[in-house]
């Protein structure tokens, strides 16, 4: 391996440990995932591939008056190959029933019903929705989404249920259900995310947003609720170009992520920090979320697609903290890694080892920083500071 990593063969089958310096990642080929160590875990991983035992380091570690810990028990699974159980997500179904006319129009279908056939990432889509009062809810996810006449290769339809509540069927089958109607427009864009997550191509998934600015492509990465979106919102008020408010969808052959139709999601509370910026706010559809928070879908104009690609040339953390200092901290590889994993990140079903090794080399050359700001004009001082930075050092 190049770029400072360093591949060391693993006893359990097509495993490999790749260090960086003390710190490394196990990736399995079979299992398609990966586990970051720090360096006294790596210590602990070699020592388990040599044969030793818990038992073994346990003594070890009471020998030399150190703490017990009960990560070895982790890191004893990753030597025989077990990984921590992974986040459940929505299965997608196989479009396994009859496929819907793409050219149905909507005065051929019943009364209670609206149809669109639309192309999202060059994957052709039939959706049913309702019509009435909360059929703007459901068109606004679909927005920029450009109308297809090719056949559906999958259908999302609302159904109402006995009870009163909604269901979103894909593929005649149950996605999400017991919805309320204020949450039909959220449940069909997150069914058209899951649809990506599972049919579209690309190497690496992020829950993630994206903006670009000129050459710059800068990754926003982070957990829900840390204000990625927010952010977001504000760099593309600023002149940045939105590629995505989620998924962001790595290609590694080229380090690019593929533009994507979809809105950004707004919580009610960044509306009064934003409304100067886009005051389409102010009359844009309320949808609500399960848990009561309300959200507008942000479409900003100049957002037009399809778009060519852009390269991930930076990866950021965004942290809003109100009486944080403004700061941007370069992060190692390994941190990288670990924060991108907290974040959301799915590899694609066909990565196999070749291509994680093209994403480690990636990420150990695209410099990733965590930022915290008590404002968007701060953090995107910070934005430009680190992107200035890059392009001196390229130049």
């Amino acid at each position: 391996m190049d770029r400072g990593l360093e591949c060391v063969p693993s006893m359990y089958p097509r495993q490999w440990l790749y260090l960086f310096g003390e710190e490394g990642v196990v990736y399995s080929d079979t299992r398609n995932r990966f586990a970051g160590l720090d360096a006294s875990a790596v210590a602990a991983y070699r020592a388990f591939e040599a044969g030793a035992s818990i038992q073994d380091l346990r003594a070890f570690q009471d020998g030399r008056g150190l703490s017990s810990d009960d990560g070895l028990e982790a890191i004893y699974a990753l030597a025989l190959g077990d990984f921590p159980p992974e986040e459940a997500r929505l299965e997608w179904p196989a479009p396994e029933h009859p496929r819907p006319d793409p050219l149905r129009a909507t005065n051929s279908a019943s009364a209670n019903s609206g149809f669109a056939n639309v192309e999202i990432l060059g994957i052709p889509v039939s959706v049913e929705y309702p019509v009435g009062p909360f059929e703007h809810l459901c068109r606004d996810s679909f927005r920029n989404c450009p109308p297809t006449t090719q056949p559906a290769r999958h259908c999302l339809s609302a159904q109402l249920e006995e009870g009163g509540g909604w269901t979103i069927d894909a593929n005649g089958y149950e996605l999400l259900s017991s919805l309320q109607a204020e949450q039909l427009g959220l449940g069909f864009l997150h069914a058209v995310r899951s649809l990506l997550y599972a049919e579209a191509e690309y190497d690496v998934a992020f829950h993630a947003s994206m903006v670009a600015d000129r050459d710059q492509g800068i990754m926003l990465c982070a957990p829900r609720e840390s204000g990625k979106s927010t952010l977001a919102a504000h760099l593309v008020a600023q002149q940045f170009e939105l590629v995505t408010d989620e998924p962001a969808l790595l290609h590694l052959d080229d380090a690019s992520v593929f533009p994507l139709p979809m809105p950004i999601s707004l919580k009610e509370g960044s509306w009064p920090v934003l409304q100067r910026q886009w005051p389409q706010l102010a009359g844009a559809p309320v949808h609500t979320r399960s848990d009561g928070t309300r959200i507008c879908l942000l479409h900003p104009a100049q957002a037009r697609f399809p778009a060519p690609s852009r390269r991930l040339t930076h990866i950021v953390f965004p942290e809003y903290r109100s009486s944080s200092a403004a700061d941007a901290e370069r992060l190692t590889p390994l941190r990288t890694l670990s924060l991108l994993n907290e974040g959301g990140m799915i590899l694609g079903k066909h990565l196999a080892r070749q291509g994680f090794e093209a994403f480690l080399r990636l990420v150990c050359v695209v410099p990733a920083y965590k930022l915290r700001y008590a404002s968007l004009y701060e953090a995107g001082e910070l934005i430009h500071k680190i992107t200035g930075e890059s392009a001196k050092e390229r130049s």
